[in-house]
């Protein structure tokens, strides 16, 4: 079957640093940090206690002044909604726009398969739209669940979890898991646009985004969708995922706290946490150039290779940063980078700058580093999470929007810098021209899965 040119015609962002690409990119390039004390934190999420607030701990990147209610339509449905379905369901709504298609969806059942109107304007059936997301596990506060538990608990405060199951019919509201199904970001839009075509979620941690936008390109390739809608949201500050911290280590407090995100800095302790959303809409080049769209970039090879870290061939969940290799891979990251350099067919000298995954913990750092010394020695390196944190299952989506904008307005974001020494701490140095047409964006986990994705300007 031969593969089409794929381009993205729209995209969207929730982010500690903006609402929308624009407002998004725009900081990025000054430089700007969404790295605070989460005692600024204006949502239902935990702060810290007093006396606390710029403990490793207690330091995020949360979006602060965002209300679902002044982007959700209709608002009844945030009651079933939680926080990271809210950004997705934004993000993508702003992504539409940005493709030129706010008008045109929801679609019609009557609407005709991509043949243009008597408006001039061309429209889709639902069947030829669909959306495929990347996901993670969402968890609601723990309060929403407090007065079940408490009518477990025997007398003597032993807890019986035999009661829960008619505790929880009675005590937790009727539609609260349909808050938090990995799923719903995608269902939500899908439903939001009428989408009757490919519907998909995928929970593969930090490489879930691209491992989205992967499936979205395989559809438009197959021909069973003429429109995707692909992203992802996610989180490392809510209430529950701050109680569980063992797969990465804490970041350490700095006297500076927004500079308190450090990858690629071997003397950093630990990763901070985030909140993001990131959505594309993507099209194959011939229908979105017949509808009149203006493509940003276009995707031009994607790569995902496994090699198990130490870790995982331990069958070992741990934070511990002494132990080299038992998080990450740098082999996978190699593999994957290679690999992506063939399909595109390019060379290492093609690429004007890579949007790195280091997030500030040493181990995986050190994996990532290897892999691009041996592979793209020579190659500017950005690193989102420094200004927005970790955002788990969007921190691939966002990684590659960066990249996707850096080809847009040809500009490389402050970037990061090394002299080749396994120990050096890079310098951060000011935005510049992107001089070369492709770029290559990383995403990895802990475990040892890799994605690497070439974009090009169009």
């Amino acid at each position: 079957m031969p593969e089409h040119r794929i381009v993205i015609t729209g995209a969207g962002v929730a982010s500690a640093i903006g609402l929308g690409h624009q407002d998004f990119f725009a900081a990025f390039l000054r430089g700007d940090s969404g790295v605070r004390s989460l005692a600024d934190r204006d949502d239902d999420g935990p702060t810290p206690p007093a006396g606390h607030e710029n403990d490793g701990l207690w330091i995020g990147a949360p979006i602060v002044g965002f209300d679902g209610k002044q982007f959700v339509k209709p608002r009844k449905a945030l009651k079933v909604m939680s926080r990271e379905i809210q950004l997705a369901y934004v993000a993508s709504m702003m992504a539409i726009e940005d493709a030129g298609l706010d008008s045109v969806f929801p679609a019609a059942e009557s609407d005709a398969d991509s043949t243009a109107s008597d408006d001039n304007v061309t429209r889709f059936a639902p069947k030829e739209i669909g959306t495929v997301f990347g996901s993670e596990m969402l968890y609601g506060p723990p309060t929403e669940l407090a007065e079940a538990f408490q009518k477990c608990l025997d007398d003597d405060g032993t807890m019986d979890e035999s009661r829960f199951g008619e505790a929880a019919m009675r005590s937790v509201m009727p539609l609260w898991m349909l808050k938090y199904l990995p799923n719903m970001p995608a269902c939500h839009v899908g439903i939001a646009i009428n989408a009757h075509g490919p519907n998909n979620t995928l929970v593969l941690g930090d490489t879930s985004g691209p491992a989205a936008l992967d499936e979205a390109i395989s559809c438009l390739n197959r021909g069973i969708a003429t429109c995707m809608i692909s992203g992802a949201a996610g989180t490392r500050i809510n209430a529950t995922r701050l109680n569980y911290r063992n797969d990465l280590p804490i970041a350490e407090s700095t006297e500076n706290v927004a500079e308190a995100s450090r990858p690629f800095d071997p003397t950093a302790k630990g990763v901070v946490g985030g909140e993001a959303a990131a959505v594309f809409v993507l099209e194959r080049l011939e229908a979105a150039v017949q509808r009149g769209a203006k493509p940003i970039a276009e995707v031009v090879a994607m790569t995902s290779r496994f090699v198990a870290s130490e870790g995982m061939q331990l069958v070992k969940r741990t934070c511990d940063i002494d132990t080299p290799g038992i998080r990450g891979s740098a082999a996978a990251i190699k593999l994957a980078i290679d690999d992506a350099l063939r399909k595109a067919k390019l060379s290492p000298a093609d690429i004007g700058m890579v949007v790195s995954h280091a997030m500030g913990d040493p181990v995986i750092d050190r994996q990532e580093r290897q892999a691009l010394e041996s592979s793209l020695p020579e190659v500017p390196v950005v690193t989102p999470i420094a200004k927005l944190g970790h955002t788990g299952a969007a921190s691939g989506s966002i990684e590659i929007l960066v990249g996707v904008l850096a080809l847009k307005h040809k500009q490389i974001p402050p970037s990061l810098q090394w002299n080749g020494s396994a120990e050096s701490k890079p310098g951060v140095t000011a935005a510049k021209p992107l001089q070369k047409s492709h770029v290559l964006c990383l995403s990895h986990t802990s475990e040892g899965a890799a994605i690497a994705t070439v974009l090009a300007s169009v």
